[in-house]
């Protein structure tokens, strides 16, 4: 979980200058870890994430791209919330919000997967689609036997258009696969998963991965020469 949370807090440090990069990335948080409601004839969107500073990314970056108000609030431990965590909440201009940021087509339609807009776009923007997944539903492991680099998506189709933007990035290891109603998207080749880190910006958890890797290379080169 070390590497994981340091991926994270690099990524939420990284601030893209361009718009369209800080909207592939926020989209695809939200379309990741929100969810859409319709209270009295109002439409909410409500989102929950593990970290304090990415709540607060998430709301910063909606008041600045959009205008639009949102709050967080603690959702404390308790029961089967094993963990504190953090709900952000969107009531006015939710429905301009969904429109906006690619959750909803114009039609009113939710969007099943990643918007078409983010990923028929740019390399750039391709990285910057991956690294919003990473910070919203992203694992790092150790190198190793089973090291890999994992998303938890919402849908096939989501999970998808991963493994496509991975391909246009050259990284042609990412898998699509489905464990226990799960949509996954999982690599586990070393030199795709270090490539990935550098493409969305993780320069430093890159070089500390890549470390790790040719440490155990070692060991494991040694082991087998003494055997």
């Amino acid at each position: 979980m070390a590497l994981t949370a340091d991926l994270k807090y690099e990524l939420i440090k990284l601030r893209p200058s361009k718009g369209e990069l800080r909207l592939a990335e926020l989209s695809v948080i939200l379309r990741f870890t929100a969810s859409v409601h319709v209270i009295n004839a109002t439409m909410v969107l409500e989102a929950e994430f593990e970290s304090s500073q990415l709540a607060g990314r998430v709301k910063s970056e909606i008041k600045e791209l959009f205008g639009i108000e949102s709050r967080v609030d603690i959702l404390h431990a308790s029961g089967v919330r094993k963990s504190s965590r953090h709900n952000l909440r969107v009531v006015k201009q939710a429905d301009l919000l969904v429109r906006q940021t690619g959750l909803y087509y114009p039609t009113g339609k939710p969007v099943r997967g990643i918007h078409s807009r983010f990923v028929s776009d740019s390399v750039d923007v391709a990285a910057s689609v991956w690294r919003g997944a990473l910070l919203a539903q992203g694992s790092l492991t150790d190198p190793g036997r089973t090291a890999s680099l994992e998303i938890s998506c919402p849908s096939n189709e989501a999970a998808s258009s991963l493994v496509g933007l991975a391909k246009r990035l050259g990284v042609a290891g990412a898998k699509s696969r489905e464990v226990r109603g799960v949509h996954r998207v999982v690599i586990r080749e070393g030199d795709d998963i270090s490539k990935l880190l550098e493409l969305v910006g993780a320069a430093g958890i890159q070089s500390r991965w890549d470390q790790l890797r040719a440490k155990r290379e070692v060991r494991t080169t040694a082991n087998r020469l003494a055997n």
